[in-house]
């Protein structure tokens, strides 16, 4: 039921593994594999789908990256059985990884939410750590079990139809009152997962404004950048900001000097520990290194007036 609840393609397929009293779905696109079997010629409906990571080796308890055939796999494991998947067409980033040990409650696995952790290249096992069952396994025996129910059920009329009767009436009603329990739970099953998917996002959201809070604005950053070296002869070609640490590579001007660069990043006082990494006299490039002192620019101080300001005769001013 969570399954067909769960949809998370217009055209959805599903694996099922159950293990112990843990539950997990695999799913992917019907109507994606379909087009890709009829590229290569191939019959969907003689065609049998087992999901990649039921393939590979399984892994010790904690998480780990997988490099798939397609794509990473972000797995957290809990006692030999997949606890939370997640895949991405390329590494994630910090934030990603974050948000994804949170939203699969592996937070006290990690040593950093923030370290990503290497891509490995698991093997490929001779058969599945764990069995699988599609949505429709089974219902060849269920078929068979219906037919010997309906024959003997056939010669019981024979015998005793009044029995047959009050007995057929009682499954009939057994069943339909499965049936409204079932739909029942389906209907609840949607309201928890939407409550969890609300839940996700206004997760996502909180962690937006709180990087908004910890973290220096990149436009604060170059509002600072262009005061403080407004006049130096330089161009910001490249940034990289990380936290509060940032890597800056300048164009210089002929008459720039890369001492003169590094001292009106010091003048600022919101740049400390600025340090030259490299320069490329040729190409007039240089690339700087240094460290935020707090999450915001220091106010702009105001200017003191001049002597000049002060004599009312200085521009020509008469008594």
């Amino acid at each position: 039921m969570q399954a067909q609840a769960w949809q998370p393609f217009e055209s959805s397929e599903f694996r099922l593994v159950l293990s112990g009293e843990m539950g997990l779905i695999i799913a992917w696109d019907q109507t994606g594999a379909r087009e890709d079997l009829k590229r290569i010629e191939l019959d969907f409906e003689r065609c049998r789908f087992l999901p990649e990571p039921l393939w590979r080796q399984a892994g010790a308890d904690g998480l780990r990256i997988v490099r798939g055939l397609e794509g990473v796999e972000g797995q957290s494991w809990r006692a030999g059985a997949l606890h939370a998947s997640r895949w991405w067409p390329h590494i994630p980033s910090p934030h990603e990884w974050q948000l994804f040990v949170h939203a699969g409650a592996a937070a006290g696995d990690a040593p950093s939410l923030t370290d990503v952790p290497q891509a490995e290249a698991v093997p490929w096992s001779d058969k599945a750590w764990a069995p699988s069952y599609g949505m429709q396994d089974g219902g060849e025996q269920e078929a068979g079990l219906q037919a010997k129910v309906l024959a003997i059920a056939g010669l019981a009329i024979l015998v005793c139809a009044g029995a047959v009767l009050r007995q057929a009436w009682g499954v009939h009603s057994s069943i339909a009152q499965r049936e409204l329990e079932i739909a029942e739970l389906s209907l609840a099953a949607k309201s928890v997962l939407a409550s969890r998917d609300q839940a996700l996002a206004n997760a996502a959201q909180a962690q937006l404004l709180a990087n908004w809070l910890t973290e220096p604005l990149p436009i604060e950053v170059l509002a600072h950048l262009n005061e403080v070296l407004g006049k130096s002869g330089a161009m910001i070609k490249e940034m990289d900001l990380t936290g509060r640490k940032l890597r800056l590579g300048l164009q210089l001007m002929p008459q720039a000097s890369r001492a003169a660069i590094v001292k009106d990043l010091q003048s600022g006082s919101w740049f400390k520990s600025v340090a030259e990494i490299r320069a490329d006299g040729a190409r007039g490039m240089m690339v700087v290194e240094t460290n935020l002192d707090g999450l915001r620019a220091p106010a702009k101080r105001a200017l003191l007036p001049s002597a000049a300001d002060d004599n009312p005769f200085a521009n020509g001013g008469k008594s």
